[in-house]
């Protein structure tokens, strides 16, 4: 059986200077998202450090003609790979079974890109690049948390300046829903004048969303405030690490400092993933730029807006596993507070003698 032999690593650049230069779309024929093409290259790198440990160079077969022995030979050489990979990954990389899993999916992405676009006959193996990532619980903010960052001017005033700044950033997002990237390339021209009040108008850079969000009352003050200093802008730049930083800080002055363990599923169990000094993790360590997005979801959702309007505002697609999540973690919230109201219906023990 004729046989030609392709590298897996010129193909990966190829396939991301494809994607960078629009000549790969995602459906409906967007751009590659800046968050996308970044996974891309990073998990370029993680192939390229996995080669110079592993030993020879990844290759992919191309069949003229499908042969039994050859095609198991090929199978049993990607389950190899697969082997090696995933405790490259795991052992050598630490990395979760969710991390583990978008590697996967980005590396299938290439082999499709091989199978379908370049039409290079070279099986589907790259099927078997799979493992299971169970959902991972977000820290979210309870509506009381956000109350207090919105309402409460005596700790406001005790913050140091840089974080009376991000602060507000911080309640803008927690509000708005939107991903970070779209939330620091707000410009002025977003915000519009309607009947019912000021209204944020935008495509989110990501997915191409039209999205419209009412702004609330207690956001005029800090659109008023950043108005005359941030240029095009809507709100103070700030790179998301110093965001993931400054946030930290602020829920730690805020007292919300409790033990909350941070479980992560390796190999598919659950592992704690400690502090720096081998500490539990507390509240204030986990909150981060992402918590501002999942944070405004979750709130509306409690708050019992539709989930249909939910989406709207946040982007996502009907029978989303992503919005799922959150609408899971929305009803139990309101279970909690339900059973505490049975709770009250029960008579104390000497009211029943």
């Amino acid at each position: 059986m004729s046989t030609k032999t392709t590298l897996l690593l010129p193909l990966f650049r190829e396939f991301m200077i494809k994607s960078e230069k629009g000549h790969r779309l995602r459906y409906p024929g967007k751009k590659m998202a800046s968050g996308t093409l970044r996974q891309y290259q990073q998990v370029y790198q993680l192939l390229e450090a996995f080669e110079m440990l592993d030993g020879p160079a990844i290759r992919i077969v191309q069949f003229n003609r499908s042969a039994a022995t050859e095609m198991q030979k090929e199978k049993r050489y990607w389950q190899r790979f697969l082997r090696r990979f995933l405790d490259f990954l795991y052992n050598r990389k630490k990395h979760s079974d969710n991390y583990v899993a978008s590697v996967l999916k980005t590396i299938r992405a290439c082999f499709n890109y091989a199978c379908q676009d370049k039409q290079l006959p070279i099986g589907t193996f790259h099927n078997l690049f799979k493992v299971s990532a169970p959902a991972i619980d977000p820290v979210i903010l309870s509506p009381q948390q956000l109350q207090f960052l919105i309402y409460d001017h005596t700790f406001h005033q005790l913050l140091p300046k840089h974080l009376r700044r991000t602060k507000d950033i911080f309640i803008f997002g927690c509000t708005v829903g939107l991903r970070y990237s779209d939330l620091m390339a707000l410009q002025k021209k977003n915000l519009v004048p309607t009947q019912q009040g000021m209204t944020l108008k935008l495509r989110t850079q990501k997915t191409g969303t039209a999205v419209q969000i009412p702004i609330p009352e207690y956001l005029q003050p800090i659109l008023h405030k950043y108005r005359a200093n941030c240029g095009r802008f809507l709100l103070p730049r700030l790179s998301s690490t110093n965001m993931n930083k400054q946030v930290k800080d602020i829920c730690r002055l805020a007292g919300w400092t409790h033990a909350l363990p941070k479980l992560r599923s390796k190999r598919g169990k659950m592992v704690e993933l400690k502090g720096d000094t081998g500490q539990t993790q507390t509240f204030a360590d986990q909150v981060t730029a992402h918590t501002m997005r999942r944070t405004a979801i979750t709130t509306l959702l409690v708050l019992g807006v539709p989930e249909l309007a939910v989406r709207r505002i946040s982007g996502h697609a009907p029978g989303s596993k992503e919005f799922y999540k959150y609408v899971v973690i929305a009803q139990e919230y309101v279970n909690q507070h339900i059973r505490k109201a049975y709770q009250m219906l029960i008579p104390e023990k000497s009211e029943v003698a």
